[in-house]
């Protein structure tokens, strides 16, 4: 997305549905606490870690709430919540000060500046964001035309905090990498009811979706959970760091580079190599014992 100047254009009253997405799932607002920021730059932070990330929020939350609806309180409000916010890992990924917490109990992440958002009484705020109130509204990330309609289904509905749902549905080479190789073991294609009706893959899945949470093979020094959303490849992903003298890549190298996965020793990489396994098997099996159970029709 281009980078643009603040945009200090006068609020207007929001009358304009926001449009459908590509590949017709919504993938931004799912639910009263799932729900999605990466590209608004939100994990683009000093510590993107679950306690302070949730504590810088909840704190730019309440401030804003004590902010006069007014264009340059607003500006002048944004530029402070940017200064405490730190540098994140990468410096051209602008972090919007204003992605806040949202719904009534405050549960999922959000747009303080949005005409649903508390306190603004259907007044857009967007056009004072860093990109503008139109690349705000009509943006959509690479997930909602990379991923297939079976993806987005099962890892939105299968999703149950908005940290971790952030953090991979972005992730669209790791998930496409991941559930195709659920379907070459399956022998045939994924539906979401194969997972979604079943409460065991559902926990299997609810693994994958921490996979870059609890990853415990990242390479050091560790530059947090962010990903890089854009096609621009101007943040490509390092090559996965193999033990010394390996000579011929992983059946996962795609999946261990998406991770940013990096090894001191053959045992590592056999490790990490076995968790995939294990997923892609443990998760499969499920599905072809829900299938063989179903009732004939």
């Amino acid at each position: 997305m281009k980078r643009h100047p603040l945009d200090l254009k006068e609020p207007t009253v929001s009358s304009i549905a926001d449009p459908t997405p590509p590949g017709g799932v919504y993938l931004c607002q799912v639910n009263r606490q799932v729900s999605c920021a990466a590209c608004c730059g939100l994990y683009n932070v000093a510590d993107a870690a679950y306690g302070p990330l949730v504590s810088m929020l909840s704190e730019r939350t309440k401030d804003f709430a004590r902010v006069p609806r007014q264009a340059d309180a607003i500006a002048a409000f944004g530029q402070g919540a940017q200064t405490r916010c730190g540098t994140g890992p990468f410096k051209d990924f602008h972090h919007c000060p204003f992605v806040g917490l949202i719904g009534e109990e405050h549960r999922r992440v959000g747009c303080l500046l949005h005409p649903h958002a508390a306190g603004n009484h259907g007044v857009d705020y967007r056009g004072l964001s860093y990109y503008g109130g139109m690349a705000c509204r009509l943006y959509f990330c690479p997930a909602h035309s990379k991923l297939s309609a079976v993806v987005k289904t099962v890892v939105r509905e299968s999703a149950v905090s908005w940290y971790e749902y952030g953090l991979i549905v972005s992730e669209t080479r790791l998930l496409s990498e991941f559930f195709k190789a659920l379907e070459e073991r399956l022998g045939s294609p994924l539906t979401a009811a194969d997972i979604l009706n079943r409460e065991e893959c559902r926990q299997i899945v609810a693994s994958v979706l921490r996979l870059k949470i609890d990853w415990p093979f990242r390479r050091r020094p560790d530059p947090g959970p962010c990903n890089y959303v854009f096609d621009d490849n101007l943040y490509p992903k390092p090559a996965v760091g193999y033990p010394p003298l390996t000579t011929t890549l992983s059946p996962y190298d795609i999946l261990l580079k998406e991770l940013l996965s990096g090894f001191n020793t053959p045992a590592e990489l056999e490790l990490a190599e076995r968790i995939l396994a294990d997923l892609i098997e443990n998760l499969a099996r499920g599905i072809l014992a829900g299938r063989h159970t179903q009732p004939l029709i």
